[in-house]
């Protein structure tokens, strides 16, 4: 979806002449030598030989896991002229993400952490802007609207512990 929206607003923004998309490998070739390569980690292997990665932006962030992240931060490596950074956009759906407790809880080195809204997105419609606000459960509006960690809700039982194996009467 991320290559799909680079190409729309490639063209949206008149940049004719200056890039060559190459769908076959979801490449995007940039006159100035810029390259962006969009690819999923549904095999990290695939991203394992990758070098002079200087830009990594990991969309919906929540749907990838810590050893996903450190994956694509071992790929960062070898000289250049360019600093090197990560990028991860997400909406704050759980207090229990990985994110959270890797970057909110406790302070990374090197890290920044910008909180937006939809009140920063210039480019939303007013529309969609009605459909945010006038959001009637508390927990969307708190991770859609206010940009807040959301918590998981609906769960049966709230009493239970994380076990390494089965109790004795259950291997009765």
């Amino acid at each position: 979806s991320v290559f799909y929206l680079l190409k729309l607003y490639i063209v949206k923004w008149n940049l004719q002449g200056l890039y060559e998309i190459n769908k076959q490998e979801m490449t995007i070739a940039f006159t100035n030598g810029s390259e962006i390569l969009c690819m999923g980690l549904d095999d990290p292997e695939k991203i394992k030989s990758i070098e002079g990665v200087t830009g990594i932006w990991i969309e919906e962030a929540t749907e990838f896991t810590l050893e996903d992240f450190t994956q694509l931060d071992l790929r960062l490596r070898g000289q250049s002229d360019s600093y090197k950074q990560i990028i991860l956009s997400f909406n704050p759906i759980s207090i229990n993400s990985w994110i959270k407790a890797h970057f909110f809880d406790k302070q990374q080195v090197n890290s920044v952490i910008l909180h937006t809204t939809y009140k920063d997105n210039r480019f939303l419609d007013a529309e969609y802007i009605r459909v945010l606000e006038g959001l009637d459960d508390p927990m969307l509006h708190k991770i859609y609207a206010l940009g807040e960690w959301g918590e998981l809700k609906g769960l049966i039982y709230t009493n239970w512990e994380v076990i390494d194996e089965w109790p004795d009467f259950v291997k009765q």
